[in-house]
């Protein structure tokens, strides 16, 4: 598909409507922040020494997005958990933070249960399943959200969702310090550059055609890298990878020299909130990439905070790899792959 201003055609392709979906982040994101804040009853959690975020594809972008916002100013040790078991460290000292979009994960639903056996303390964000039944039940602090702005169904477009209802009861449970205005501002200026970052990822993707995309990004930025690695898997159907600065410039800067015929697109994240000495890695990174003659672009971001930022990549991300399976005339909401493998698994 080359063409992508005919919604109809569009839908041949994308019959569930990812393009819808995506249009609604924004909204996502306002309708998830308003309902947090005014939820009753949220007590602050008290005597909280380390955090562990619980999560699998998707469902596990919340933590990585706010292990990444987090970076300098965090108090608290802070794992990520993509599997069946927390850490053997838990107690009613932990917070186990556990989200899935559909409610039913198994390995989230299994490391519910064993953070309820290990007192720990809990937060649960999702739609509705078994961990809303559980949060319900246990009267664990929880968001559980309706949906209804992602018509598609499709976990890793109900971001608003998941990642702003997180940063969000975080906040309100006393975790993290985030004025409710920064966020409200940062919405609000989303709101205003849909468009402009719509259209720049049509253009964008088609440079990404028949290459490998490789995703390069920093701090705050940290988790958006993983992020986009995955949407570039799951909705383009294309191998991708990603890297972080400055760890990258300790080995990857020797791999760019073999074998001669690697189809790869670096993807460098740039952002104004970078502070200089990242700046300067980014640039660097750029020049070095160049000069073993292999492709890079660059999307630079103009926030005016980390959550500009993050809000703005999340965004761009989501057209991007949304226009590159469009010409690849690939159906960006299945994973017929993935639902094989679960399928076998039950066997």
């Amino acid at each position: 598909m080359q063409t992508f201003n005919d919604r109809e055609a569009i839908k041949k392709i994308d019959p569930q409507d990812t393009l819808a979906s995506t249009e609604q982040f924004a909204k996502q994101c306002e309708v998830a922040w308003n309902e947090v804040m005014s939820k009753k009853d949220v007590k602050r959690l008290e005597s909280i020494k380390n955090i562990v975020f619980c999560g699998m594809g998707a469902s596990i972008y919340g933590g990585l997005v706010v292990r990444s916002l987090e970076e300098e100013s965090r108090t608290l040790p802070t794992e990520i958990v993509t599997g069946y078991h927390i850490p053997d460290y838990v107690d009613q000292h932990t917070l186990v933070v556990l989200t899935s979009y559909s409610g039913t994960t198994e390995e989230t639903v299994s490391c519910a249960k064993e953070a309820m056996d290990k007192q720990a303390k809990m937060l649960i964000i999702t739609k509705g399943g078994d961990l809303a039944t559980f949060a319900r039940d246990g009267n664990i602090p929880s968001y559980i959200f309706d949906g209804k702005l992602n018509p598609a169904g499709v976990p890793r477009l109900g971001n608003g969702y998941t990642i702003l209802g997180l940063i969000g009861m975080l906040s309100r449970l006393g975790v993290i310090v985030v004025e409710e205005k920064e966020i409200t501002d940062a919405i609000t200026r989303l709101h205003e550059k849909v468009s402009e970052l719509r259209d720049a990822a049509i253009k964008d993707s088609e440079q990404f055609v028949d290459t490998i995309p490789v995703v390069i990004a920093a701090a705050h930025l940290s988790g958006n890298a993983h992020i986009l690695r995955n949407q570039f898997n799951e909705t383009s159907k294309t191998f991708s990878s990603y890297f972080l600065v400055p760890d990258l410039n300790h080995h990857l800067m020797e791999g760019l020299q073999a074998p001669n015929a690697m189809p790869i697109r670096f993807l460098i994240i740039d952002s104004p909130n970078y502070e200089e000495r990242i700046k300067r890695r980014i640039a660097l990174t750029d020049d070095v990439i160049k000069q073993n003659k292999r492709n890079s672009f660059v999307f630079s971001t103009n926030g005016q905070t980390l959550y500009d930022d993050f809000l703005e990549t999340l965004v761009y991300g989501s057209y991007l790899t949304l226009f590159l399976s469009l010409r690849y005339d690939q159906n960006p909401a299945i994973n017929p792959w993935v639902d094989y493998f679960k399928e076998q698994l039950k066997k």
